[in-house]
């Protein structure tokens, strides 16, 4: 664990593969911003929590299953969209699916599997909702971006923003749960806000200045696939062809990442939804 005070009442690690995970301190307990992918981590974050107080509430940005998975090790209730809910009732990894991922990521915690449920959220929003921690306030915003269930969250105390993979200071992920329209609005979206410190989904803590570069970095593939169109290559063709960066699932000198196999799926996905997205809204090309 590499635990950062960000804030007088928001600590940050940022080291998990998987998600940033927040813990957010109020006078009446605890809230926490998404929880970590692998369950050794979640365990320990867990232990991390329990040393700041009584958690109240657990928020997941988004159904992602490193977002979501350490929910089963915390305490509280989970807060999220109701269409996270909704996915994660309906839509969740299978068991072989996590079995097999974690075999790879975090093979000493395989025993854990076998206790493992997916846990729900328990008190879901449509649009808007604040979560009350005594002397602060989370306010959370239903903000389609990344999925089409994602949220921002608000420290307004702080001036912090959670953002979930809306922002990612690591690099682009997954658009597969994405609609480009939406993809754009959401950056646009956290640019209103009026905050010092953004925590991003994945990398380093930052400030407003990442807002642009995520922006660029994002423009910079729509751009690729759209002069594929343009040259008349169909879809197949542009997911063969374009890559972006994955900083993200890959190995790094901390951990092991995901399986090359599944990366490429999730870039091959991604392609596809960006191709489908610009045959719609051509005009999202110059956004």
């Amino acid at each position: 664990m590499s635990l950062q005070q960000i804030s007088p009442r928001v600590h940050v690690e940022v080291a998990n593969l998987g998600s940033n995970n927040s813990i957010i301190t109020g006078s009446d307990g605890l809230a926490l911003v998404d929880t970590p992918h692998r369950p050794s981590d979640a365990i320990a974050w867990r232990h991390v929590a329990d040393g700041f107080g009584r958690t109240r509430f657990v928020v997941n940005t988004d159904h992602h299953p490193d977002h979501t998975i350490g929910n089963f090790w915390q305490g509280g209730e989970v807060v999220a969209h109701r269409g996270t809910r909704e996915r994660l009732l309906h839509d969740a990894p299978s068991d072989q699916y996590l079995h097999d991922l974690m075999a790879r990521i975090d093979p000493e915690a395989l025993p854990l599997m076998a206790e493992y449920s997916v846990r729900v959220p328990e008190v879901v929003f449509s649009e808007r909702l604040e979560l009350h921690l005594g002397d602060v306030h989370l306010e959370l915003t239903f903000q389609p971006g990344h999925t089409a269930n994602s949220l921002i969250a608000y420290l307004p105390q702080d001036r912090v923003v959670f953002t979930g993979d809306i922002v990612c200071e690591a690099g682009l992920p997954s658009f597969q749960d994405s609609r480009l329209w939406n993809w754009f609005d959401a950056i646009d979206a956290v640019a209103a806000y009026d905050f010092e410190v953004l925590v991003p989904g994945h990398g380093e803590v930052a400030d407003r200045t990442v807002l642009e570069q995520y922006r660029a970095q994002g423009r910079e593939v729509v751009a690729e696939v759209a002069a594929a169109i343009a040259a008349g290559h169909e879809s197949a063709q542009a997911c063969d062809e374009i890559r972006f960066p994955d900083n993200i699932h890959v190995d790094t000198e901390d951990y092991v990442g995901y399986p090359d196999e599944l990366c490429e799926v999730f870039q091959r996905r991604s392609i596809a939804r960006i191709y489908e997205d610009l045959l719609e809204r051509p005009d999202l090309s110059t956004r």
